[in-house]
Formats: structure tokens, sequence, C-alpha cells
């Protein structure tokens, strides 16, 4: 191939990029074609502000590299150039959101992250989430009946797939139920301006500024001699416990933590995503049926296979190569792990979904060493109950009709899933 070949199929990859980032309704049908041919082609690659990287060995290397690669993404070109081009309520607006996210756990590095997650680890760990097994199942029967009562036609997956997540996480908060309806707007403007860094500007804004309001509220009747709710058995009356002494978490802080568990979507695509890949393949379905001791790595395959998180950014600390590809401090780069799951380098046949993958757990849905999601064991626990709930109630479960997946491209799911099986 000549120099002119090369720079021809390359110029082709950068403006493909550039209209899935731009979220091109073409390309966003179909991001696993421009996944393989990066790989092929060019595994790091300079689009705009960005440096996206698709390859599983170069992703997972900077994940373990946290003395080049920074988790503190909000200080990379991606935000700078962002605020370069906003100005006046509009740059006032992007300033608070980049804020309230710079407070995340999984925007910080050590030692920040390690003081965040030493408050929260305890909560979210194996033995804490299986606790809550029982009250996740109660939850997906009480919504499933819900469903059945509506009669006998196609219903919206999203009864179960949005709501027993958020319910569980109510739960831990000890926040009422009756407040869902609220939150479902809420989070899903909120989840699009994160997935599309705030390119739904307004709406994220009001959203984030409605779940805060509600969240301090939260915070305040917690807190010992509070005329409300008063402290209790619940994660926020045990953070706020655990800082008593002027070493926990800021207000700010657990307004954040509380407001990404409010809104964090994993389980909620992961339930659809399963539903539409087992769809797809029929055998796998069957084989589920038959043998329900494969769930667990079922639930790690569909992660590799259709997982609701494609891309996640780092921001270069020190500059350096990847692959011989230079990229300079300050650089934002966007590691595709959606791409990464299918490289055929890692995971042979990728495009296939196997329940019996014997590497499926090798997937780098949740990241992958110090900055591993915190949250992965409640993802898994909800997407588990409800599989395993919704076909025991529907053997038979099928997609109704054709779907929509939503405008954005760091997180992949259907705007609505309508599904039958009764």
């Amino acid at each position: 191939m000549t120099v002119a070949d090369t720079g021809a199929r390359l110029g082709d990859l950068e403006e493909r990029a550039s209209r899935f980032f731009a979220l091109d309704p073409e390309m966003l049908a179909d991001p696993w074609s421009l996944y393989a041919d990066l790989r092929a082609h060019a595994p790091v690659l300079r689009v705009g502000p960005v440096v996206v990287v698709s390859r599983y060995d170069d992703i997972k290397a900077i994940f373990r590299d946290t003395e080049r690669f920074s988790n503190r993404r909000q200080t990379g070109s991606r935000v700078t150039e962002k605020r370069a081009a906003l100005g006046g309520d509009e740059l006032a607006m992007y300033d608070h959101l980049i804020g309230h996210d710079s407070h995340h756990l999984g925007l910080n590095d050590p030692p920040d992250h390690s003081r965040l997650r030493r408050f929260v680890a305890r909560a979210f760990s194996v033995r804490a989430i299986d606790a809550l097994r029982s009250e996740a199942e109660e939850i997906a029967e009480e919504l499933l009946d819900g469903i059945a009562a509506t009669g006998e036609g196609p219903f919206d997956l999203g009864a179960l797939s949005f709501y027993l997540p958020f319910r569980v996480v109510c739960r831990m908060l000890r926040i009422p139920d009756i407040d869902v309806e609220s939150f479902r707007g809420w989070a899903l403007a909120a989840r699009r301006g994160l997935g599309t860094n705030y390119e739904n500007l307004t709406e994220a804004y009001d959203a984030v500024r409605n779940i805060e309001a509600y969240v301090h509220d939260v915070i305040r009747s917690r807190r010992p001699g509070s005329a409300a709710d008063g402290p209790g058995d619940d994660l926020v009356s045990n953070l706020l416990a655990a800082g008593e002494d002027g070493t926990g978490l800021s207000d700010a802080e657990l307004t954040t933590m509380f407001t990404v568990m409010l809104t964090s979507g994993n389980a909620n695509d992961m339930i659809s995503n399963a539903v539409i890949a087992l769809d797809a393949f029929p055998e796998q379905r069957a084989l589920l049926h038959e043998r329900p001791e494969l769930t667990s790595n079922a639930i790690e395959e569909f992660f590799r296979y259709c997982p609701s998180a494609h891309g996640v950014h780092r921001a270069v600390a020190v500059g350096t190569e990847i692959d011989g590809f230079e990229v300079r401090t300050g650089e934002t780069l966007r590691l595709l792990v959606a791409s990464a799951n299918h490289d055929p380098a890692r995971f042979p046949d990728p495009e296939r979904l196997d329940i019996e993958r014997e590497d499926a757990k090798h997937h780098v849905d949740f990241g992958f060493g110090i900055h591993t999601c915190l949250g992965q064991w409640l993802a898994r626990l909800d997407i588990e109950v409800g599989l395993t709930a919704l076909y025991r109630r529907y053997p038979d479960l099928r997609v109704a009709g054709g779907f929509d997946y939503r405008p954005e491209y760091n997180f992949r799911g259907p705007v609505r899933l309508l599904v039958s099986g009764r």
C-alpha cells in the first residue's frame, strides 16, 4: 500500500470516527464496523480534541499505568476545547457540571481516589451486595407482577430494566420508591450529558441541579438531630457517621457520589442489551434455559459482547507513546472499551455470543486495576436477578418490533425496547 493510500485510509477513518462522535445516526446504528477498522488500520488515532485507542492490549496497559495516564479526565483537551467554545451562561452551566463530576470517585487519582474509595468500598463489596439479593428478587417479582397486570400484549422492558436497578439503589439509600418517576427523566438527561460531553447542556444542567437539590435534602434529613428522618441503617447515614470526626467526605463529595448511584445506567442498559443479544442468538437463549448454572458466565459474556459502556476517558499526565503513536501532555484519550471487548487478538470469534466462553470475564467493561468500577458487583446482581426473573416468568420472551439506540457514543442502550412473551 502506498503512502497516499495509507493517508486516504486514515483520513476516511478519522472522518467516520468524527461522524460517530458527532452522533451521526448512521454511525451510531453500527459502531462495530468502525471499531474493527480502527483496530486493523489505526489502533491509535487523533480525532479532533481526543486520541482514540481501540485495541485490547493498549487499553489495558493504559488502565494499568496510572502515572502517565490520569483519571482526572476533566483536565484533558476534550474539556478545555469545549470550554473554549462556550461563553456566558453556557460556560457557567458547563463548569458547574464539570465541577460536580470532579468530586466523583471515578474521576480522581490517588491520594483523593484512595480516600474516597476507602469510605465506600465495604458497602460495595461482594458480601454487602449479595446481602441485597433477597430484596432485589422481591422488587423484580413486584415489577413483573405489575407488567402482568397490564394485559397480554407487548410491554416496555424499561418497566423492569430501569426500575429494578434504581429501586435497589433506593433501598441502599433509604429513599422512598415514590420518587422514582421524577428521577427517571433526570437520570436519562444526566447520563446523556456524560455520554456526549454535555451535548444536551441545558437539559443535563437542569437535571443535575434537581438531583443535587434532592440529595442535599436527603443528607440534611439523615444528620443527627434532624427533625426529619434522622440517621438509620443506610448508606447515607453510615457515611455521615463515618465523617463525624472531620475526616469524612464533604457534602459536595457525598452529593456527587449519591447522584452517580441514582443516575448510573449500566444495569439498565445491560438487561435490555442482553435480551436483544439472546433474541439474535436463540441457540444461546435455549442453552441458558437448559443450563441455568451458566448464568454467571453468561453475564460476563453480555458485558463483553453487548456492553453498555463503550468508551471511557483518560488525560495524558506525561507525554509518551502508545504503540508508537506520540501523545502529548494534556491530551484526552478516548478508550473504546467495547472495541477492546471485540478484539480478535484477545477473544476468538468475538462477534459471536457464547455464554460458555471461558475467557469472557476478561472483558474491560468495568475498567481494570485501581480504577475498576466500584459498582461492578451491584450491576452483576441487578442483571442476574432481572434476567432470571424475566425468563422464568416469560421463557419464550422475544423482541417485538424494531428499536433505536439512544444518541450517545459512550453508553449504548435502546431508547425503548418492546418485548413479548405472553
